[in-house]
């Protein structure tokens, strides 16, 4: 291979064919400048390939990185340096303004390196430019989504919170989480059975005796059902099982529970 100090890029990207690979191997076991490099570049690599994990970006982001990446103006090859005839030394002046001598080749490396880190940071403000907002829009709404707490939490939090345990008929534990400060509540079940054929669980608040019809639920794993109603004027929220399209006073004997806010 010639100019093996030059394979370490190629080295890090897998792009070495088998008899290079075993010859470059063998070189970096003694060379701590390439296995320096080798360090350098793959930290590089693992650096860049984060913007991957972002998010899927835009559909039409690869075409826009593709056509900027055209008029990316790769850097020239280093000109050749000029050394001394087979033979001879060059002779060497020393002065006290003058910097001391360096090793060729070291130059040469730090030349490469540059140029190499110079083109990634150029494909990674290229593909930044191309993203254009979406990154940054995303970025933002993932940190209001931490920032700001679930609505659920809000009325777990609210300083007026009532809860309101009770079981189903069938032995089933669930709860009335509501708050009339923020005009909020819900029915929370880690499971609620299967109303029937032509069923379904319906939500209620009361009145004193008037009894308004609310939101429609079906059974399952895991259900939070909000209220849509006015939580502040109401007495009291109940839960019983309709015909399937809900109706406008609950069945008598199909009231689950009653609960007092």
């Amino acid at each position: 291979m010639s100019e093996i100090h030059g394979a370490t890029g190629s080295y890090v990207l897998n792009a070495l064919d088998s008899s290079e690979l075993d010859e470059f191997e063998a070189h970096l076991a003694v060379c701590p400048t390439c296995s320096q490099e080798v360090v350098e570049f793959c930290e590089t690599a693992a650096e860049l390939s984060l913007l991957a994990t972002i998010a899927a970006p835009p559909p039409a982001l690869k075409g826009s990185i593709m056509s900027a990446i055209s008029g990316v103006r790769v850097l020239p090859p280093d000109a050749p340096v000029e050394t001394a005839p087979v033979g001879k030394v060059a002779p060497v002046v020393y002065s006290p303004h003058r910097a001391m001598p360096v090793d060729e080749l070291a130059i040469r490396r730090a030349q490469r390196r540059n140029r190499v880190l110079s083109l990634a940071v150029a494909a990674a403000m290229v593909v930044a430019l191309a993203m254009g907002g979406w990154a940054v829009s995303l970025t933002q709404k993932q940190q209001n989504q931490i920032a700001a707490p679930s609505l659920e939490t809000q009325v777990y939090n609210a300083p007026d919170v009532k809860i309101r345990q009770f079981t189903l008929k069938d032995g089933t534990q669930a709860s009335f989480v509501a708050s009339k400060s923020l005009n909020k509540a819900f029915l929370t079940s880690t499971s609620l059975p299967d109303p029937g054929a032509g069923k379904t669980y319906q939500l209620w608040t009361l009145r004193g005796k008037q009894a308004i019809p609310d939101n429609l639920l079906s059974g399952g794993k895991g259900v939070d059902a909000w209220f849509n109603g006015d939580i502040t004027q109401a007495s009291q929220v109940a839960l019983s099982i309709e015909p399937a399209s809900g109706s406008q006073q609950p069945t008598a004997d199909t009231i689950q529970t009653v609960a007092t806010l």
